[in-house]
């Protein structure tokens, strides 16, 4: 309200408000194909936090077998809630439909209600789907292990800095790194050169 006076006493022009024009409704298609698209990344930030927790607090192997099972695990745990959001709308639907008068139901809120069902059973059938899809489960389970695995090297790297700084390196090492370096250079070329038949 003061706002408002503050530019009423500044002779300030605000306009006229105009509401924007209706959207339509993005088709239920769609929001199910993105619906699932979300879903899937979620199920992924899960199991990639499982990795990086299996291996940093509870130094377990990696088991590829067990994210894929966990992973379809939580796309059916999807699919069983979207369907049973779809079953909430569809009985208060009908609860609403029971205690009203002929006339009195509002077309334009049942068109809503059965449209969000629509949804939320689009979904379940999406994510039921990916459950059983073999493809779809191991893309989601190379991901969230590359993702993990970005993440617990950069937490070595951080560590193994903080030991650096922390201990002191021995002065020799720099002098000597250069000499290490070529040796292994060498190496590699003569085992090269040897795979090539070539004399060195």
């Amino acid at each position: 309200m003061e706002v408002m006076r503050w530019f009423r006493r500044r002779g300030l022009d605000l306009g006229r408000y105009v509401a924007p024009e209706p959207v339509a409704p993005a088709p239920v298609e769609q929001i199910v194909a993105e619906g699932a698209l979300i879903g899937s990344s979620v199920v992924r930030l899960t199991l990639r936090n499982r990795v990086i927790v299996d291996v940093l607090r509870d130094r377990r192997d990696l088991d590829v077998a067990r994210l894929a099972a966990a992973a379809a695990a939580e796309l059916e745990t999807l699919a069983d809630q979207e369907w049973a959001s779809a079953e909430r709308i569809r009985l208060r639907r009908n609860v609403e439909r029971g205690g009203a008068g002929a006339g009195e139901v509002d077309p334009d809120s049942l068109a809503e209600s059965l449209r969000r069902e629509r949804v939320h059973r689009g979904l379940s059938a999406a994510f039921a789907a990916r459950a059983t899809d073999q493809d779809v489960v191991g893309e989601i389970v190379e991901r969230s292990r590359d993702e993990a695995w970005a993440e617990i090297a950069a937490v070595i790297a951080k560590r193994a800095g903080e030991w650096a700084l922390v201990h002191d390196r021995d002065p020799r090492y720099d002098e000597e790194r250069a000499e290490r370096l070529g040796a292994l250079v060498a190496v590699d070329l003569t085992e090269l050169a040897q795979q090539r038949g070539v004399d060195l």
